[in-house]
Order: structure tokens, then sequence, then C-alpha cells
């Protein structure tokens, strides 16, 4: 799971940086190897990790002798504090929607589905995937233009309506949506990722459900390539890098709201059915993968899960920084730079096993690290 993390972050941190698309000598724009690969497809392997992670602090929780109440104290302060660091730092980095709030808020509603069979959740989890991109679509164009316009802060309490407006439908982690990432979360966590034999399954399932889903978003969406550069406005030629990256300038989407052909769409962070089955596929493929192979790479395994420990501390270290280095430093060298940090927090955390500095504060904070009741220093000694 460490090294499932760590994908997410530096997936995050590319697409963070480069371009996610490029304009050819012949005025033609393509998408770039992060637009089309880890754009949209990192913050979704984060979401569905979310879930993944709260079921594994639950049964913690549960086996140090946490009651049920003090477990949901734990996980609803954590969301909290999440989502208020979110709200703190947002403002610092505008280029970029960061994803703090909506993942605290996330950590707000999942506990609703802890109590889940393994096999309702599941369910549950596969037709909210299913149902709610459907149902989001024609609310997201009636509500278009009703959005922020920049990341959540303290100040958009004060207008309510259009903050929720922003956190469940019009921003860019449509909650409406995005939930469904951390019930299948939950649901891997459910299963037994220890064992190659699932690990194995997910893999190869995630992959077969991730490439059908791609090429029938492509297929579907190649029938429509003119009644799309009709509706966005730009030539037909640079319809393939607006589908594939997501956004041109000054171009996006959202035109095509208004039409039921959107939710066919492989597009990244178009909150489209297709690419919403497509990117959970790939959140699924990626675990199995990480669980399959880094128990076999040894050092290199335990380097990778070091540096996974740590994820809200470099996922927020990342936006605090790139302000002050974009506007002297190429993308290239800015990548390296976040990947040497990270290399040396990885060595750090692998050497001390511990977690990052953001994550020891919220474990200390939401009362994770506490005693539970019976077990403290106070209890009477057992006979």
């Amino acid at each position: 799971m460490d090294a499932a993390r760590l994908a997410a972050i530096l997936g995050m941190f590319a697409a963070h940086i480069f371009s996610l698309y490029e304009r050819g000598p012949e005025g033609a724009y393509s998408p770039t190897f992060t637009g089309a690969v880890a754009a949209g497809r990192a913050s979704v392997l984060f979401m569905v990790l979310a879930g993944v992670s709260l079921t594994l602090l639950t049964r913690s929780l549960a086996r140090r002798g946490f009651s049920n109440p003090k477990v949901y104290s734990v996980l609803a302060l954590r969301a909290s504090i999440i989502a208020v660091l979110g709200m703190l730092i947002g403002p610092s980095n505008e280029g970029i929607a960061v994803i703090l709030v909506h993942y605290g808020l996330l950590f707000l509603l999942l506990p609703l589905a802890l109590r889940l069979s393994r096999t309702t959740i599941w369910v549950v989890s596969a037709l909210w995937l299913l149902i709610m991109p459907i149902l989001w679509r024609p609310l997201a164009h009636a509500w278009e233009g009703q959005t922020l316009g920049h990341n959540p802060t303290f100040l958009d309490l004060l207008t309510p309506g259009l903050l929720l407006k922003d956190i469940l439908v019009t921003g860019y982690y449509p909650l409406m949506v995005w939930v469904g990432f951390g019930l299948l979360g939950i649901a891997l966590g459910r299963t037994s990722l220890a064992s190659p034999a699932t690990a194995a399954k997910l893999a190869a399932g995630g992959a077969a459900a991730a490439l059908t889903t791609l090429a029938l978003g492509w297929a579907a969406t190649s029938r429509f390539t003119e009644q799309i550069a009709a509706a966005v406005r730009i030539p037909l030629d640079d319809v393939g890098a607006l589908v594939a990256a997501g956004r041109l300038p000054r171009v996006s989407l959202d035109p095509l709201l208004a039409d039921p052909s959107y939710i066919w769409l492989p597009t990244a962070h178009s909150t489209s059915l297709v690419f919403t089955l497509h990117a959970a596929a790939c959140a699924v493929t990626a675990i199995g993968l990480m669980q399959l192979v880094v128990p076999l790479l040894g050092l290199v395994g335990w380097f990778l899960a070091g540096a996974g420990r740590a994820p809200l501390t470099l996922y927020a270290g990342h936006i605090l920084v790139l302000p002050l280095m974009q506007d002297y430093l190429p993308p290239m060298a800015i990548w390296w730079i976040l990947c040497a940090a990270t290399a040396a927090l990885g060595l750090w955390l692998g050497f001390t096993k511990s977690t990052g500095p953001l994550e020891y504060v919220v474990r200390v904070l939401s009362g994770a690290d506490s005693e539970p009741p019976g077990r403290g220093a106070s209890a009477p000694p057992s006979r």
C-alpha cells in the first residue's frame, strides 16, 4: 500500500509540473505522456487508497481495543484536520486543484459504509461508480459556471450553497462521483490484499477492465469528433488532444455537458461514465501490481514503501514549494528536485520505521496514538 501511495504522489507531481499537451510544428496539439497517462488517474488512485487506508486504520484501532464510538471520533478528527489543512494551503497555489478538502470530507463520509458486509460494499461501490456519473452530468450542466473558481478556503464558508455545489458537483473532484472511489477502496481493504492470488486477480481484472473501458471510450468518441469540434470551437485535428488531455489553452469540454454522449468521453477529470470506470480499474490494477511486485524487490521495495509512508507530507509539501520554483526552474529540474526530496524522505522513514511529519501530527491530534480506555498507565495491572 505504501508503494502504491508513492506511485499516486509521483503521478500527481508529474501532472502538476509538466504540460498535459504540446503543439507540433504544424500547429496541431497532441497530448504529452503526462497528459495521456498520469492526469486524472493518479488522483483517483489517491482516493481509492484513502478507502483502503480507512479500512486498515479502523481494523488497527479495533484490535487495540478502541470502542466503535472512539474509532469514529478518531476518523472524524482525522478528516477535519486534513480538510482544514487543505483550506490553509490551498490559496498558496491556485494553479493546482488541491485535493485535501475533498480528501478530508471523504474520510468524514466513508465511515458510514464501514459496517456494510464485504459483499454489500462491493455491490454499493460498483453501483455508485456506474450510476453517479450518469446522474452527475445533467446536474453539472444545470449548475455550469457555479463554481468557486479557486481552492476552497475558510471564507467560502460564508457562501455555503456555492461551496457545497463546488465540492459535490461542479468542482474538480465532485464528491457526488468521487465517493465511489473511496467505497471501492473500502471494498479492496476487505479483501486478502496480502495474498498473491488475490493481488494477481486484482491486477489482471483491473487491467482488462481498464483497457476495455479505454477502447470503448475512444471508439465511441471517434463517432462524434465533429460534434465535439463544433461544440468547443476547435479544429478537428485538435479533438484527439483535447479528449486525451482534458483541456487545451482556453478550451474545455464543458460545453459538451448538455449532450448525453458526454458519458463516453475517455477524458481525465471529465467525470464521464467511461473515464470514471477506467480510472477505477487503473487504480485496482496499480494496487494489485504493487502487492505482487514490491515484496520481490528487496531493498528497493523497502525504499519505495518508506517514501510512501508520507503521502500527506509529500503532497502538501509540493503544493507549497512549486510556486517558489516554477518561475525560476524548468519543469524537468523541478521534477528531479522533488524526486530527490522524496528519495531522501523515503530513506529516512525506511531507516527509522516512522511516518512522515504531517502524518505524525494528524495521528496525534486525531487521538489515533492515544491509549484506549483500560489500556493506559492508570489502568490496573492484569492478573
